[in-house]
C-alpha cells in the first residue's frame, strides 16, 4: 500500500512502490532516530531563528568552514533536537516489539519518549523532549525488571550529522570502505555520465536490461522468498512437518505453488505519482528532481528526472516548470543541512486521462503571513495564467512543512490553490476519485492485472463478505463489489475513506461500507459483527506488513477460511506469513492458515521490485475455541 505521508524522495528509493504508505516508496530527508540527528523547528512561542538573507539569484547560502566540518554543529543552533536528551538502554529481552517497549515506557513507567531505535539486539536508544523527561527515564529504567531482565540505562551522546561526517571524512582523505568499493567499481563509469543519466541509473537500475530478463530475475527472487519461508516453517512449526515435506517435494523446495510472474502491460512511463526534492544541483544552482544520494551518505545534490523512463512526460513537464519557477522566486530552496530556505518539495500525480495534480511543499521559517500569501499567489498565477499554464496542471495544492523530515507530523493542512480538488482515473471499467494524499497504485495498468488476480483467487460468491484491509481509496474491494454480498473496507487515512465512499457512489455501488482507523483497532469490532458469515479477507498493507493484532483477530474469526495477502515487500512481511501459519497458542488463537499458491506481479519495471500475492486457506473449524 501507499503511505499518506509526503516525503522527500531520493534516487535510492524512487524505484520502489510502497505504502505507510505507498507501494510508492518515499524516503525521509533525514535518517532514522538514534543514528541521525532529528532537528525540528521549535514552537512559535519558542522560535528564535533568524530568517536567512533574501536572495534573488541562485547563489547558495554560504556556511562557515567550522560548520561544514563539525558533525555536532547542529547542536549549537536554536532549532530543537531530541538528540540532546538521549539515553542508552541495555540488557533488553531477546525478543520484544517496539510497540511493547513503547507501551512499557509510556503506560507502565509513565515516561515520555520521543524517538526509539534498536541498532542491534539487546539495546536501544531513546530520546526525550527535555532534560527533566530524560532524568525521569534514567531513574525509572536503570534496574527496572522486564521479562526477567534487569535493564541498565545511561546517558548517550548525540549522533553525528551524517552529511557533515561524510564531508569531514573526505576532507581528511579517509574514504570509508564502502566508498572505496564503490569507487573501484562504479566511479569510472559514473564520471562519464551526465547527472540525468546518473539519476536514471539509480532510479531505474534495470533500464538497460531486457524486460524478459528482468522478469526472470524477479521470479527467482520470489522463489528464494518461498524457500526461506519453508525453512522457517520447518524450524518453528513441528505440526506442519508432514504437510511441509509433501509441499517441498511437489514444488521444488517451496512451501506452495509459485505461478509464473505476471508482467506489467506498460514498461515505460507507468508511474502516476512521484515526490521530487527542491535542492541544489552540482553547480549549486536551484534544481528540482531526485537526490543523487542520501543525506546519510553525505549527499544533498539534486538532479533532474529527464532520463527516467518510468515517468510520463506530463510529470517531467511539471517538474521542469516548477524548476523554472524557482529560478525567479525571491524565496530560496530549502537546505536540509542548515535548516534554511523555503521551497522544499513537489509531488506530482497523473492519470491515463488529462488530469494532473501538483502539490508544493514550503517551509515557512519565520516569514510573515503576508509574505507567504504572496508566494502562494505567485505560484497560483504561474500555473493558472503564467508560463506554467502550458503543462496542464488541473489541480494545484500548497502545504506548509515545518519539520526537518517531510511527513514527520509538522505539516499544515493542504491548501487548494487552483483548478479541481481531485483527479480521476479509470480502472477495470470503473471511475475513481483521487485526493492529494490518498493511496492509489502507482502503475494503473499493472494494478488492473493485480486486482484481477486478487478477485479470481478470492473465490467469492454472492453470499461472500469481503473484508478489505488497508483499502486506500477502495479500489480492490470496489472492483469486487458487483460479485459479492458486501464489501467492508478499513483504512487509516481519513481522506482516502472519503474518496472510497465517493467512488462507491460514482460507480453506483450500494453494498459497500468503509471505516476509518488503524486496522488493529477497527478489525476486531468488525469481526464480531461478521461471525457466522462467509468472509474472505484481502489485505494490502504497508511494507512492514499488518499489525500483529490484526493477524490475531483474523486467526480468531473462524469464518474467514480464505485470505489473499498482497505484499510489496515479502521479506518484511515474513512475520505476518509465519503468524498466519503458526500452531494455536495463547497469542494466536484460532486454526492456522496454510499457503496454497503465490504469484509475483510486476508493478515496477526497470527496478528490482515486484508485488507478491499469496493465497492462504484453512480447513473447516476444528471446534476448538
Amino acid at each position: 500500500m501507499e503511505s499518506a505521508n509526503i516525503d522527500h524522495m531520493d534516487v535510492n528509493s524512487a524505484n520502489h512502490g510502497s505504502r505507510n504508505l505507498e507501494h510508492e516508496c518515499t524516503t525521509n530527508a533525514t535518517d532514522e532516530p538514534g543514528n541521525v540527528p532529528e532537528i525540528t523547528q521549535p514552537s512559535d512561542a519558542a522560535a528564535n531563528v533568524d530568517n536567512p538573507p533574501e536572495q534573488h539569484d541562485n547563489e547558495a547560502v554560504d556556511t562557515s568552514t567550522s560548520e561544514q566540518l563539525d558533525p555536532y554543529f547542529y547542536l549549537k543552533r536554536s532549532e530543537f533536537t531530541s538528540e540532546i536528551f538521549k539515553i542508552e538502554v541495555r540488557n533488553l529481552p531477546k525478543f520484544f516489539g517496539f510497540g511493547q517497549f513503547k507501551k512499557r515506557l509510556t503506560n507502565t513507567l509513565n515516561l515520555k519518549p520521543k524517538k526509539m531505535k534498536s541498532p542491534y539486539a539487546g539495546m536501544a536508544f531513546v530520546t526525550f523532549s527535555c532534560e527533566e523527561d530524560r532524568a525521569a527515564a534514567l531513574e525509572a529504567l536503570d534496574g527496572h525488571m522486564w521479562k526477567g531482565k534487569a535493564l541498565t540505562a545511561k546517558k548517550a551522546n548525540p549522533a553525528a550529522d551524517p552529511l557533515v561526517k561524510s564531508r569531514q571524512t573526505l576532507e581528511d582523505g579517509e574514504p570509508s570502505s564502502k566508498k572505496i568499493k564503490l569507487d573501484n567499481v562504479e566511479d569510472s563509469q559514473d564520471s562519464e555520465m551526465t547527472v540525468p543519466e546518473r539519476i536514471r541509473k539509480a532510479v531505474t537500475p534495470l533500464w538497460d536490461v531486457p524486460y524478459e530478463d528482468q522478469l526472470k530475475n524477479k521470479q527467482s527472487d520470489m522463489i528464494d522468498v518461498l524457500k526461506k519461508l519453508a525453512k522457517q516453517l520447518e524450524r518453528t512449526c513441528d505440526d506442519l512437518d508432514s504437510w511441509l515435506r509433501n509441499q517441498r517435494k511437489q514444488f521444488d523446495g517451496l512451501c506452495c505453488e509459485l505461478q509464473p510472474i505476471q508482467p506489467s502491460p506498460a514498461t515505460e512511463h507507468y508511474r502516476n505519482k512521484c515526490e521530487f526534492t527542491a535542492g541544489r544541483g552540482e553547480t549549486q544552482s536551484r534544481s528540482v528532481g531526485f537526490r543523487l544520494g542520501s543525506y546519510k551518505d553525505g549527499s544533498c545534490t539534486v538532479g533532474p528526472p529527464s532520463e527516467c523512463s518510468n515517468l510520463p512526460q506530463s510529470m517531467k513537464d511539471v517538474v521542469k516548470s516548477f524548476d523554472d519557477f524557482l529560478q525567479k522566486s525571491s524565496c530560496d530552496i530549502y537546505n536540509a543541512e542548515t535548516q534554511t530556505g523555503n521551497w522544499r518539495q513537489l509531488t506530482v500525480r497523473t492519470c491515463r486521462g488529462k488530469d494532473v495534480m501538483a502539490l508544493v511543499g514550503f517551509h515557512p521559517q519565520d516569514l510573515s503571513e503576508g509574505t507567504i500569501n504572496k508566494e502562494k499567489q505567485s505560484l497560483n498565477e504561474y500555473y493558472s495564467t503564467g508560463p506554467g499554464k502550458d503543462v496542464g496542471v488541473t489541480s494545484l495544492y500548497f502545504q506548509l512543512q515545518k519539520g526537518r523530515a517531510v511527513g514527520g507530523g509538522d505539516e499544515y493542512p493542504l491548501e487548494h490553490l487552483h483548478g479541481e480538488k481531485y483527479i480521476h482515473e479509470d480502472l477495470l471499467g470503473m471511475r475513481f476519485r483521487i485526493s492529494p494524499d490518498a493511496f492509489f497504485q502507482i502503475n494503473t495498468a499493472a494494478a488492473e492485472v493485480l486486482y484481477r488476480t486478487v478477485s479470481e483467487w478470492s473465490g467469492v460468491t454472492t453470499d461472500t463478505t469481503v473484508l478489505d484491509v488497508c483499502c486506500g481509496t477502495g479500489t480492490i474491494g470496489l472492483t469486487m463489489a458487483k460479485h459479492v454480498h458486501k464489501v467492508i473496507g478499513v483504512e487509516m487515512v481519513e481522506q482516502a475513506i472519503e474518496d472510497a465512499k465517493v467512488n462507491a457512489q460514482i460507480n453506483g455501488l450500494t453494498n459497500v461500507e468503509f471505516h476509518c482507523g488503524k486496522a488493529e483497532d477497527v478489525v476486531p469490532d468488525l469481526m464480531s459483527r461478521l461471525y457466522g458469515k462467509d468472509v474472505v479477507a484481502v489485505v494490502d498493507p504497508p511494507r512492514a506488513g499488518l499489525h500483529p493484532r490484526v493477524i490475531q483477530t483474523l486467526r480468531k474469526c473462524a469464518n474467514v477460511r480464505r485470505l489473499v495477502y498482497v505484499s510489496c515487500n515479502p521479506q518484511m512481511a515474513t512475520n505476518n506469513f509465519m503468524d498466519l501459519m503458526r500452531p494455536r497458542s495463547k497469542r494466536l488463537k484460532g486454526d492456522p492458515f496454510k499457503p496454497v499458491k503465490a504469484v509475483p506481479v510486476d508493478l515496477f519495471p526497470s527496478t528490482k521490485h515486484c508485488e507478491l500475492v499469496i493465497l492462504f486457506e484453512r480447513e473447516a473449524p476444528s471446534g476448538k475455541e
